[in-house]
């Protein structure tokens, strides 16, 4: 059943009352300067968006933001980072919108739909009068008191609306719109200000055909201010709608109100916002139900989310009667997303049928995530040959991949938008979902081979993914980060552009998030949830070191939280070990490991322990022979002089008994002074 506006606006506020949400815990200054630069963009950029009920500003200011958040729990298991993360998005969903009346709440957009204004920023003048915009007609004024003029927002131009000296009639400027969908959602919106004058301001949307006004807006400010209005268009078609700009009262002599960037807007239904702000969302509910530690104060959010996503945002994309049905099934194992037929969402005219691949790449992302929690095949199935249409669009040159924007654009996929791209393959690779290691390997070509300068001093990436463009794009790195899952070399390429700087905007805020993930000062794939390109059976990050895939391998029947564990099987006789280098440490610094552990009781039982390779000397050991999870911790001393080599082993501890398993967990590394 779809949940009310009405009740999810007040859950959100129910929630806000309940929680007191200031810093994360720990969140005074640590050991590890990617946290604390976090902490410090977080606390000027993390609550900046979520309040809105614009599914642009949501999809590319938000979702990143709830995304880093996610990563933060990860990496510190502090359940304030998922506290902050419920507070944003029960009040995402309780500003969702049904503006088209469909009966499905989602979020809609005006930033990128049709501006239905000609010469909206008065740049371009009429042919025959200079003082008047193009487009724009005057009624009963004249070039005296409505004209183009130099005060201006953006651009050269704005103009101006004068009262008469005599104060007898109306001086306007007024323009029909070119087209409009029936009842549908249009914002107004402008920039305004007065001479201070009694005469004010007023822009407003009028229907001629009924002679009444649709919304508008009154202003009295006198230094320019952004302004907008929402008004529902007329049910049926033909109307002639017009936006008018003059003043509040036109007895008051000599008064100017200035306009410029006058447009207006359908407030429309994207998918890629609904997929992007979603995939958030979804990974949220997988995180909750997949550990059950977190299922007292946290299972009844994500139940209530899955409910909102599987009731509301997916169904409207197939069984809207306002958006229609937008999937095409093009054969049994290729499908694509389209735009809606009703409306027109990004331009008049437009020829092209399939989305661009970000945006429907955005939305199959979600239903991935979704089909782990709920098992809907449809879910699956729509993610799959979405993700087949786009993989048939990729293109081989060397060992690196190379794609479009869109089927229809020749213009390669830039860095940016490929974050979404990568975001969904990344998903289905990680889900055993169509993408093999091969293909991981190629995505993580392009960026080494092809788009990356080379230097690991001062990294740079190229505009587009085949390497072209400038570097204006090169600290988008969200997803591109997350490939180095499959090659450690990929990490500085990140890091390095990073170092020093302080995150300006959300999205490089999940980039330093997921900086800190691969960061090796840490333990890295600290939950065993990631493979190797060429084993899925190996841990990524993970060396195997005396073992095989049959004695030390990802156990999904032996998870302490997420979907696998580590397994280490005795082999009766040589140590059966993985291990991971640990770099960036500090010198003579307390540091504290932890883990889960367990064992089948064999006697064979399990092992971690830190060694200076350099020294050859063992820094720390923990044995354990529990059989059921159990934390384990052990502090000890770094060594003097970071040119030692120093590594993580995970083994048993008595080798020779045959086929006894360990198995771990959750192990993590930390400063003992820090938080985390």
């Amino acid at each position: 059943m779809k949940l009310s506006s009405k009740s999810l606006k007040w859950a959100a506020i129910a929630l806000a009352a309940c929680l007191a949400l200031g810093p994360a815990t720990g969140a005074a200054a640590s050991s590890n300067a990617w946290y604390d630069t976090y902490l410090s963009a977080e606390s000027s950029l993390g609550s900046s968006y979520y309040t809105s009920d614009d599914g642009g500003t949501l999809a590319w200011g938000e979702s990143y933001v709830s995304e880093s958040y996610l990563d933060l729990y990860g990496l510190t298991k502090d359940t304030s980072w998922l506290d902050k993360f419920v507070l944003h998005t029960d009040t995402m969903i309780a500003n969702a919108d049904d503006n088209d009346n469909d009966g499905y709440l989602g979020w809609s957009s005006y930033r990128y739909t049709p501006v239905e204004v000609n010469n909206w920023d008065f740049e371009t003048a009429s042919s025959s009068d200079s003082t008047l915009p193009a487009n724009w007609v005057r009624f009963q004024s004249t070039s005296s008191t409505a004209r183009r003029t130099t005060e201006h927002v953006g651009g050269s131009y704005g103009v101006e609306v004068r009262t008469e000296s005599t104060g007898t009639k109306w001086q306007s400027l007024y323009q029909q719109l070119n087209d409009y969908e029936p009842d549908t959602l249009y914002v107004l919106q402008f920039y305004g200000k007065t001479n201070g004058s009694a005469a004010k301001g007023h822009a407003y949307l009028r229907d001629k055909t009924t002679n009444t006004v649709m919304c508008s807006v009154p202003f009295e400010n006198t230094s320019w201010e952004y302004k907008t209005a929402e008004c529902r268009t007329p049910a049926a078609s033909g109307h002639v709608l017009e936006v008018w700009l003059g003043h509040q009262t036109y007895t008051v002599p000599g008064g100017s109100a200035f306009y410029d960037n006058v447009k207006v807007n359908a407030k429309l239904p994207f998918m890629v916002h609904d997929g992007v702000i979603g995939t958030p969302i979804a990974r949220f509910i997988k995180l909750v139900r997949d550990n059950a530690a977190l299922h007292t104060a946290y299972l009844s959010k994500a139940n209530g989310y899955l409910d909102f996503l599987e009731h509301n945002i997916v169904p409207r994309w197939e069984n809207s009667s306002y958006i229609g049905n937008t999937w095409s099934s093009i054969n049994s194992t290729t499908g694509m997303y389209k735009q809606s037929a009703k409306f027109d969402a990004f331009s008049h005219g437009s020829t092209w049928t399939y989305l661009p691949y970000n945006q429907a790449l955005a939305y199959a992302n979600m239903l991935i995530l979704l089909y782990e929690s709920n098992g809907n095949a449809t879910y699956l199935d729509r993610a799959k040959r979405t993700g087949q249409y786009f993989k048939n669009a990729l293109t081989l040159s060397g060992s690196a991949y190379k794609w479009n924007y869109a089927y229809y654009a020749s213009t390669p996929e830039d860095a940016s938008h490929a974050n979404v791209d990568l975001g969904f393959v990344l998903d289905m690779y990680r889900n055993g979902q169509l993408f093999t290691g091969t293909d991981m390997d190629r995505f993580m070509n392009t960026l080494m081979s092809v788009m990356w300068n080379g230097s690991t001093t001062a990294p740079t990436l190229t505009h587009y993914v085949n390497g072209t463009g400038a570097t204006d794009f090169s600290k988008y790195m969200s997803q591109w980060t997350e490939l180095a899952q499959f090659s450690m070399s990929l990490y500085p390429v990140a890091a390095e552009q990073y170092r020093g700087f302080t995150p300006n905007n959300t999205a490089y805020l999940l980039t330093l998030s997921r900086i800190m993930k691969w960061d090796r000062s840490k333990i890295v794939n600290q939950s065993f949830e990631m493979t190797t390109s060429t084993d899925t059976t190996q841990p990524a990050q993970w060396n195997r070191f005396g073992s095989t895939a049959a004695t030390a391998y990802l156990d999904s029947a032996n998870a302490y939280e997420g979907k696998n564990g580590l397994t280490i099987k005795a082999a009766g006789g040589t140590d059966q070990q993985v291990n991971q280098t640990w770099t960036h440490w500090l010198p003579s610094t307390s540091y504290t490991m932890s883990f889960v552990g367990k064992t089948d009781g064999s006697g064979a039982g399990g092992k971690v322990y830190v060694k200076d390779e350099t020294a050859g000397t063992i820094l720390a050991s923990l044995s354990f022979n529990d059989t059921s999870w159990t934390p384990k911790t052990m502090t000890f001393t770094s060594p003097s002089s970071t040119s030692h080599v120093v590594r993580t082993y995970i083994t048993n501890d008595n080798p020779a008994v045959t086929n006894g398993t360990a198995h771990i967990d959750t192990i993590k590394m930390k400063v003992s002074t820090d938080a985390w």
